[in-house]
């Protein structure tokens, strides 16, 4: 057996053959994580767009809930798309 027994493809690196079976590696996989932040994705048109984030700014305060424009992208019809990314509970 070489050094350096292949791996499953899984991102912890568990090799092939090393005894703790298909359960094992696929627990890691089953974990859920909650995400601290809830993310919006709107579509508008430029104008409404940037009044529609500054408006969320003002409903949720990035002091207070670390809102930020997460991305953004002009669309062929000119319209803008962008995700909001907030933290689903208040700063303490």
């Amino acid at each position: 057996m070489s050094a350096n027994p292949p791996t499953c493809g899984h991102s912890k690196g568990v090799a092939v053959g090393d005894g703790l079976g298909f359960d094992a590696v696929m627990a890691d996989t089953r974990t859920i994580i909650k995400d601290p932040f809830i993310r919006e994705k709107f579509t508008k048109e430029q104008s409404h767009a940037r009044q529609h984030a500054k408006e969320y700014f003002e409903r949720y305060p990035k002091d207070r809930y670390q809102t930020e424009v997460e991305s953004w992208r002009e669309l062929q019809s000119r319209n803008i798309e962008f995700t909001m990314k907030r933290l689903r509970d208040l700063l303490k």
